[in-house]
């Protein structure tokens, strides 16, 4: 599914997405990150810890992504599936990337560090996309791959 060029926007403007995953624990995890790249049909970012989320990426593909303008007072929650991409030289070519375009954004010496820690790279493919902004009607998608309704209820039928 193509990421609605607003969508992109305001992903790479904020600089910073919260990441929610399952693995069938009692609770839902989610994580900031900070180090990712948007490209016209996913995103891609830096898992550098090899616990909670990235468990759950392998027990549950099904992942959600959001993020907001807390100056514009909207924002944008987006369903989709996220796979650990390991083929080279690619790998290395998109981690690169997400290194040259994050540190640009991101000023913290504690960041500059990560780029000498091992990390994974995560693909993640939308699948629904909604609106965040408070007067719009947020049950409905403003881009989709699949049937809305659906994709809470029948995940079978999604992938």
């Amino acid at each position: 599914m193509k990421i609605p060029d607003e969508v992109k926007k305001m992903l790479e403007s904020q600089g910073i997405v919260a990441i929610g995953t399952s693995g069938g624990a009692k609770f839902v995890n989610i994580t900031p990150r900070t180090f990712f790249i948007v490209e016209d049909d996913a995103i891609y970012w830096l898992d550098f810890f090899k616990h909670k989320s990235f468990r759950n990426y392998t027990v549950n593909p099904n992942a959600t992504l959001a993020v907001y303008d807390k100056e514009e007072y909207a924002g944008y929650q987006i369903h989709g599936r996220v796979s650990i991409l390991t083929d080279e030289p690619k790998c290395s070519e998109i981690k690169k990337n997400i290194f040259d375009v994050s540190l640009n954004r991101i000023k913290s010496e504690k960041a500059k560090k990560m780029k000498d820690h091992s990390s994974s790279l995560i693909m993640f493919e939308p699948k629904v996309i909604y609106s965040l902004i408070p007067e719009e009607f947020s049950n409905l998608s403003i881009s989709s791959d699949i049937e809305p309704s659906r994709i809470f209820f029948d995940s079978e039928k999604n992938n």
